[in-house]
C-alpha cells in the first residue's frame, strides 16, 4: 500500500486538482453561462438630421442613468441604422428601422414597435382627390432606397398606377416641402412623424391639401407592413379644421431592433428605456399603445417575447441593474462552485480516514477469524496450530509493511500489541 506516497503528495494529486477545477469553472460560468453585459452600448441613430438621431439620444439618457457608457453612431442617411446592424463587422449593436425593411432572413431581432410613422401624402393641385388622378404628374418620394419610396410606390399600385405613369423626383425633406411649395413637383410623399419640420411646414400653407387612402383597409391585408391610420377631423388643427374631415393614411411601424446575441439584461433594459420613452399618449399614438410586442414586422427577440408575459429574473426587481447582475453571477454560480469546492476540499482528509480505516478493520477482521479458529482448533487438532502461526506471520508482515502517515501512528501501534496478543496466546496454546 502507497498511502504514505498518497498521503505526502495530496497537495499535488487532490487539493490542487480540485482548486484549478472550481477556478474553471467560475471562468467558464463568468464567461459562457452567466456572463456580465457590457459596459457599454452602441445606438445606430441614421443620419444626424433624422427622427432616429433623436430617438437614440433618449435611448443613451436612459441607458446612461444606468451607469452605461454609451456611444451613438450615425450614418448619412436613415436606412443607415439598419445597415450597421447588418454590418457583423460594425460596431453599433442597437438600432432603429421601418417594418417595409423586414426580411425574415435578417440577423437583427425586434423588442418592440415603437411608434409608427404616416405617410403623408400632400399636393399642390386643388382638383386632386384622389391618388388615381396622378397619371402623368410629378412625384417627390426620396432616393429609391427609402421608405417613403417604396410605401409610394404601394400606394401608387394600390390606386392602379405604374411607375411608369409618373415622373419621381429624388428629393425629400424640407427640400421637397420647398420644391412642392414652387410648383416644381405635384405630389409629395414623406414617411415621418408630425415633428418632422417638412410635415409642420406644408400642415401651415393653404395652398396645400392632405390626400387619404382609398381602400386603405385592402392595401393593409395586401401588405400587412403598410397599416391604416385614421386621421380624425382638426387632428391636426382645431381651430383651423384641419383636416376638414376625416382622412385614412396609411402608416410605417417604427421598431427598436438589436443584434441576436445580444446579452438578455440589456434587452430586459432597453425595453425598460422603450415604456419610459414610449408610453405617453401623442399624435395619433394612445396612451400605452406603444411599445407593442404584437405585429412585428421583424422576428421577436425570446427576450422580448418573455418579457412581455412579465418574466424577468427576481433579482433585478429587487436591485438595481448592475448590482443585480453581480448578485445573479454570485448567487446561481460562484457562491454553489465555492460551497462544492470547500465540501470537497474538507472531504479529501476523510477519504484518506476512510481508506486507513478499512485496511485496520480488514485486519482485525482477519485477526478476530484467526483468534476464533485459534481456540477450535488447540481443542480438536493441535498440530494445525503451527499453520495459524503462519498466517499470523503474514498477518504481521503486512501490518508492519503499512506506509501510514504520522498521524496514525497510535492505531498501528495499537493494531500491532492486539498481534503480540494473538502471537502470545498461540504460542501459550502450543505450549500444552
Amino acid at each position: 500500500m502507497k498511502l504514505l506516497l498518497l498521503y505526502r503528495r495530496r497537495w499535488g494529486l487532490f487539493y490542487l486538482p480540485v482548486l484549478l477545477l472550481a477556478l474553471a469553472v467560475l471562468w467558464w460560468s463568468a464567461t459562457v453561462w452567466k456572463t456580465l453585459p457590457p459596459a457599454k452600448a452602441v445606438i445606430a441613430g441614421g443620419s444626424p438630421q433624422g427622427s432616429y438621431a433623436k430617438l437614440a439620444q433618449r435611448y443613451a439618457e436612459q441607458l446612461e442613468r444606468l451607469g452605461l457608457a454609451v456611444e451613438i453612431v450615425y450614418s448619412d442617411r436613415q436606412q443607415g441604422s439598419l445597415e450597421r446592424l447588418l454590418t457583423r463587422s460594425d460596431v453599433a449593436d442597437i438600432g432603429f428601422a421601418h417594418g417595409l425593411y423586414a426580411s425574415p432572413s435578417a440577423p437583427v431581432q425586434a423588442l418592440a414597435v415603437i411608434g409608427q410613422e404616416p405617410v403623408w401624402i400632400f399636393t399642390n393641385l386643388p382638383g386632386l382627390t384622389s391618388l388615381s388622378q396622378a397619371k402623368g404628374l410629378k412625384v417627390a418620394a426620396g432616393a429609391s432606397n427609402t421608405s417613403s419610396f417604396s410605401a409610394a410606390k404601394a400606394l401608387l399600385a394600390h390606386a392602379g398606377l405604374r411607375d411608369t405613369d409618373v415622373q419621381f423626383a429624388n428629393t425629400s425633406g424640407l427640400e421637397a416641402a420647398n420644391t412642392l411649395l414652387d410648383g416644381k413637383i405635384d405630389i409629395l410623399f414623406e414617411a415621418a412623424g408630425e415633428n418632422s419640420q417638412a410635415i409642420q411646414l406644408l400642415h401651415q400653407k393653404n395652398t396645400i391639401h392632405l390626400l387619404g387612402v382609398e381602400r386603405a383597409g385592402a392595401l393593409s391585408a395586401q401588405e400587412p407592413r403598410l397599416q391604416s391610420i385614421l386621421l380624425p377631423q382638426g387632428a391636426i388643427e382645431l381651430r383651423g379644421d384641419v383636416p376638414a374631415h376625416d382622412l385614412i393614411l396609411v402608416g410605417l411601424q417604427t421598431h427598436l431592433l438589436v443584434r441576436p446575441d445580444m446579452h438578455p439584461a440589456l434587452q430586459r433594459v432597453l425595453l425598460d428605456a422603450a415604456h419610459d420613452i414610449h408610453q405617453f399618449p401623442s399624435f395619433l399614438q394612445r396612451h400605452g399603445q406603444f411599445p407593442s410586442f404584437r405585429g412585428s414586422d421583424f422576428p421577436l427577440s425570446p427576450e422580448a417575447r418573455a418579457y412581455s408575459l412579465g418574466s424577468r429574473p427576481w433579482l433585478e426587481t429587487l436591485l438595481p441593474y448592475g448590482l443585480a447582475q453581480w448578485a445573479e453571477l454570485i448567487l446561481y454560480a460562484m457562491l454553489p462552485v465555492l460551497a462544492l469546492t470547500l465540501l470537497v476540499l474538507a472531504w479529501i482528509p476523510r477519504l484518506f480516514d476512510w481508506r486507513i480505516n478499512a485496511a485496520m478493520q480488514n485486519f482485525y477482521g482477519e485477526l478476530k477469524f484467526l483468534e476464533t479458529e485459534m481456540d477450535s482448533t488447540a481443542s480438536n487438532n493441535p498440530i494445525a496450530l503451527r499453520r495459524l502461526l503462519a498466517k499470523l506471520d503474514h498477518i504481521e508482515k503486512q501490518v508492519t509493511q503499512l506506509d501510514l502517515p504520522a498521524e496514525y501512528s497510535e492505531r498501528w501501534y495499537t493494531l500491532r500489541e492486539h498481534l503480540a496478543a494473538a502471537r502470545e496466546k498461540l504460542l501459550k496454546l502450543r505450549a500444552r
